[in-house]
């Protein structure tokens, strides 16, 4: 009883937390597959969550989609790449899993936005089946498209260094990054990132530390057990991508 009233209480109200693909990228965690639109509504409907994560591709037709993977044979019952098929093929294509998801347009999850919600959009601009990357100029008017009413919620997580000064100009953006030395290059090159994007695992509290004194924030993910939730909590981000929102909700508050 005396260790239980001595021990210090875990609070970490200054990191935000995200679903991971809406519920996390391990199925084991939630009903629904990552990015479909019932874990990112179900993950929205969290108490105290802060927002969600998603990835975004782009038809044939301009349209953006949540999935996470380069083929669709990876996870669904279609074939191919996003990027090279029409909206109307895309709305034939189901999830493997039990409950057999659509895939979800992006413009789906605006009605489930809570009034201080976020989105972070994880631009994924490589086309696998070409080996290079996508029409990023149609991708560009894609993003630029996106309701205006939204884009101070928005969160654009980008790769491609090709366009971050651009985007950056009118969108908050973070560079996402294997390591924490290319990054600083990058926040260096473009003065207008907002931070960074890394596993949690490839960045240290330190160097946490060094994005906010450098007022730059971070955003870490890769967390796929409470141990690393936690740790990754402990580093105080400015945020975690959670593949258990629950749980890091629980440590969090």
């Amino acid at each position: 009883m005396l260790f239980s009233s001595c021990r210090k209480q875990e609070s970490y109200p200054d990191v935000q937390v995200f679903g991971h693909a809406g519920m996390g990228m391990d199925i084991g965690m939630s009903a629904f597959h990552d990015n479909s639109l019932e874990a990112v509504e179900l993950a929205l409907s969290l108490p105290t969550m802060d927002g969600v994560e998603v990835d975004v591709r782009m038809s044939k037709d301009g349209t953006l989609w949540l999935y996470h993977e380069n083929k669709l044979e990876a996870h669904t019952d279609g074939f191919g790449c996003i990027f090279e098929k029409t909206d109307e093929e895309l709305e034939k294509v189901r999830y493997k899993s039990l409950h057999r998801e659509k895939l979800a347009r992006l413009d789906q999850i605006w009605p489930l936005l809570g009034t201080k919600q976020q989105l972070i959009l994880d631009l994924k601009h490589w086309n696998e089946c070409t080996a290079g990357y996508v029409d990023m100029a149609l991708f560009q008017d894609a993003i630029y498209a996106l309701p205006i009413e939204y884009r101070e919620r928005i969160i654009l997580d980008s790769s491609n260094p090709n366009w971050l000064a651009q985007i950056s100009q009118d969108f908050k953006v973070v560079f996402s990054t294997v390591t924490f030395e290319e990054g600083l290059k990058q926040l260096e090159k473009v003065p207008t990132l907002a931070g960074l994007m890394m596993r949690s695992k490839d960045i240290t509290a330190e160097q946490i530390a060094a994005l906010k004194a450098m007022n730059k924030e971070s955003y870490i993910f890769e967390m796929r057990s409470s141990k690393k939730q936690r740790a990754a909590l402990q580093k105080q981000p400015s945020a975690i991508l959670a593949d258990d929102p629950r749980g890091a909700l629980v440590i969090r508050d």
